[in-house]
């Protein structure tokens, strides 16, 4: 395999070289307590070494059922099975000495000498690169030293970022998926909530949900200083969860903890752990600001399961999730009216369900208003329902600028993490003609959750509005990247490159967008416009007419045809269509103006000129 690596964390490095310091021999849980740990560390310490021997076996390629390295010794230690030769100048570090109980334990069948050197023959040219790695951890045991010198003293409040990486779920049952990844939402709202540093959104640590990427890289992909990973596991009524926290910039373990409790008691077991954390990672500050609960408790245990459901469906982002994300928290509403957060889960459901399904636009944003408005009454400190209530007045704009305004600087307060806001509230300063600030709370946006596809290609098409074609070009590429279905950014990518008069290439993305999403209001119109422009006019007819037809039943506006007759050539319908989209009671005719470049063209139009002076009226 030629020159290879082993990657490996502070603690299981730890692990690793007492082990090769001792082989073939015991090594107890309280002497490796002793050479992994400071005197003045508290941690966890059997959590630490379990974790500590997973990893290590892990990057090993070995396992504890059928060990060819590392055995486990029921209730006393480990024992590394092979013998270690050290090639080069003879390293001194101590040794650790087994007890007189320890050497009258008899070796298993596995763990004979004879044994273990024959299956190691057996394997030797296999494991050539993995014996050499073995060889360099025993030769860094110098390095290992300096680096604790270097780092023991390190204030742990320097840290700015944090990411919660997606707890592992380690019950029998694979359906409790959900458990665990409601937990790491509640923790990433809770220390966001409480912590003025970055923390980053769930979109972005969902991607590593099964990943086995070093924790250094993945802190590196998100910008963070520091990570919490864990895992839960539940029994019957009963839920365990353990959580480490990490120096990412050190590669160094800070904290470790286990916790158990009742379903019931589990939003109180949220709080404690959300409390810890922010103690470790800022404690002078924690010491005099709580951390808040994000989510207070129900008074059923089973509420809060159908809440957890319920968001687990909404994360996935399709039209049947949503769907049956509205079913289990209209649940959990049903047996608890009181329930908070269920009516904020319920908004954001029917918020965004006319982007992923064919249903009336205004009645979907009815039922969200009034799903958002009550969990505000039942609990006025819920992030989530005012950036929601903020999305509905951006679409009704002409009348509800100043409550949109409101929703979103109330959201931000409550929670200065919640990428979601920072994006929404992004197109509202958009429309107030606030160009760089838009831009500005956009690049927040996707500094928060930076692996989110649709913050990505968001940013991409702000940057195509303002005229930075290149970086507008990168982002819509990395939304690609992120999310290869989506068919916005190709859509963004056709706009740039037909303004760069690279026609061919703009009719490929258009026709990308398009065929992974026929039905988008917003591909079908960008993508018509395209089509329209490069000489495909009876296509760009047909998405018209679907438009229009789609805008008469309110499962769209008719911004979305106007687009398209633009690219056609049609003036006369254009204009037709954006005063009648300006001229509504609700509408918000100004998004032409301050969303599109398309309408560029209809500026020597006295009609169009009208909707200007208009938008500027608005905007004073």
């Amino acid at each position: 395999m030629g020159d290879s690596s082993v990657r490996l964390q502070e603690k299981p490095l730890r692990l690793l070289t007492v082990l090769l310091d001792n082989p073939q021999r015991l090594v107890t849980r309280d002497q490796l307590r002793e050479r992994m740990w400071d005197n003045d560390t508290f941690v966890d310490f059997e959590l630490g070494i379990n974790v500590a021997a997973m990893k290590v076996r892990d990057a090993l390629g070995d396992s504890a059922e059928k060990p060819r390295f590392i055995q486990t010794v029921s209730k006393k230690g480990y024992r590394f099975l092979l013998p270690v030769e050290v090639l080069g100048p003879e390293l001194t570090a101590p040794t650790v000495v087994d007890s007189p109980s320890v050497a009258a334990d008899p070796p298993t069948a596995q763990a004979t000498p004879n044994s273990a050197h024959s299956a190691h023959s057996a394997h030797s040219v296999r494991n050539t690169w993995l014996i050499a790695a073995l060889a360099a951890v025993v030769l860094s045991a110098f390095g290992l030293w300096l680096f604790e010198i270097e780092t023991r003293n390190r204030d742990p409040g320097q840290i700015h970022s944090l990411a919660v990486l997606p707890l592992r779920n380690l019950s029998p049952d694979s359906s409790q998926d959900y458990l665990a990844d409601g937990i790491t939402e509640d923790l990433i709202t809770n220390l966001a909530q409480s912590l003025p540093l970055r923390v980053i959104s769930r979109t972005s640590v969902m991607r590593y949900k099964q990943t086995s990427e070093p924790i250094g890289q993945i802190a590196r992909q998100l910008g963070v200083e520091a990570i919490v990973e864990g895992a839960v596991a539940r029994s019957g009524n009963r839920v365990a969860v353990t959580v480490q926290l990490i120096d990412a910039t050190e590669d160094r373990h800070l904290w470790a903890q286990k916790y158990e409790r009742k379903i019931e008691d589990l939003l109180a077991m949220e709080a404690e752990l959300s409390q810890e954390i922010a103690s470790q990672v800022s404690g002078k500050l924690t010491s005099q600001r709580a951390v808040k609960v994000a989510r207070p408790g129900p008074a059923d245990p089973q509420v809060y399961e159908l809440y957890l459901l319920g968001r687990y469906q909404w994360n996935k982002r399709t039209a049947d999730g949503l769907l049956k994300a509205i079913e289990y928290l209209q649940q959990a509403i049903k047996l608890d009216p009181n329930y908070a957060p269920a009516y904020a889960g319920l908004a954001d459901a029917y918020v965004i369900l006319p982007t992923y399904d064919s249903v009336d636009r205004e009645k979907s944003f009815d039922k969200a208003s009034g799903a958002a408005r009550h969990a505000l009454e039942l609990d006025d400190t819920l992030a989530e329902a005012h950036a929601t209530l903020g999305l509905i007045a951006v679409n009704y704009w002409l009348t509800q600028s100043a409550e949109a305004d409101r929703e979103f600087r109330r959201a931000l307060e409550l929670n200065p993490s919640y990428a979601t806001a920072h994006q929404w509230y992004a197109y509202h300063l958009a429309l107030l003609g606030r160009r760089d600030d838009a831009l500005a709370e956009m690049k927040l946006a996707r500094q928060l959750d930076p692996l989110s596809a649709i913050i990505n290609a968001d940013e991409g098409s702000f940057l195509y509005l303002a005229g930075h074609n290149g970086e507008a070009r990168e982002r819509l590429q990395q939304a690609i990247e992120l999310a290869p279905n989506l068919s916005d950014p190709h859509e963004g990518l056709a706009l740039i490159d037909l303004e760069e008069n690279r026609k061919s290439d703009a009719l490929q993305e258009a026709r990308a967008g398009l065929a992974l999403d026929a039905t988008s209001p917003g591909t079908m119109a960008d993508a018509g416009y395209v089509l329209a422009v490069t000489g495909h006019k009876e296509e760009a007819r047909k998405l018209a007419e679907a438009l229009d037809d789609l805008a008469r039943r309110g499962s769209t506006l008719a911004i979305h045809p106007a687009i398209v007759y633009v690219g056609l050539g049609e003036r006369g319908k254009a204009l037709d269509a954006l005063e009648e989209f300006a001229a509504s009671e609700k509408g918000a005719g100004i998004h032409a103006l301050a969303l599109s470049k398309v309408f560029d063209a209809l500026r020597e139009e006295p009609r169009y000129q009208k909707l200007v002076a208009e938008a500027h009226r608005q905007n004073q």
